[in-house]
């Protein structure tokens, strides 16, 4: 194959950009309408085959966090396709939907813990592999404290639960 002139080049780079813009529009409308039909009749196809439709060269996570996010329908990882989630008081608002692009909708990530034992680990292995590859880390001497402290604090852990297994228990009869 031959390479194109870069004139034909920039109008064919012109015209995917258009028709990229024109897509997520489209994209957007029939969202907005596959939620509505979700709240107003409890009905999920239109959603799945918006879905279906995207393929994987579309940001389908986000579109699947879009309607599960303003629609009745959840994905089930299961199925591996939408099903219906009835969500109390929700009510279908076109204007604020179409003002809402849904190639931006993230999911949320719910942290109810965190183990910071766990987190100092994780960095001590990533500047480590950081220096190891050669490259720069700034301020690379915490490095040498924070792992004399984490190594300190897992003495200090594992010593006391130690000491917890050696404690009689007392039985109640």
């Amino acid at each position: 194959m031959a390479l194109m002139q870069s004139a034909d080049l920039i109008k064919k780079i012109g015209a995917i950009g258009k028709a990229a813009a024109k897509l997520t529009k489209d994209i957007q409308l029939a969202a907005v309408n596959a939620v509505g039909y979700s709240i107003e009749y409890g009905d999920i196809t239109f959603a799945q085959r918006l879905y279906d439709a995207v393929g994987t060269g579309i940001r389908r996570q986000s579109l699947v966090t879009f309607f599960e996010k303003h629609g009745q329908l959840c994905w089930s990882s299961v199925e591996k396709k939408f099903v219906f989630f009835k969500v109390e008081g929700i009510k279908f608002d076109e204007k604020m939907l179409m003002a809402t692009p849904w190639d931006e909708a993230k999911k949320e990530v719910i942290v109810s813990e965190l183990d910071v034992t766990e987190m100092v680990a994780k960095l001590i292995k990533r500047i480590e592999s950081g220096i190891e590859k050669k490259i720069t880390v700034k301020h690379s001497a915490l490095l040498d404290d924070l792992k004399l402290t984490y190594a300190q604090y897992l003495r200090e852990e594992a010593e006391e639960a130690d000491s917890e297994a050696e404690t009689p228990q007392l039985r109640v009869a």
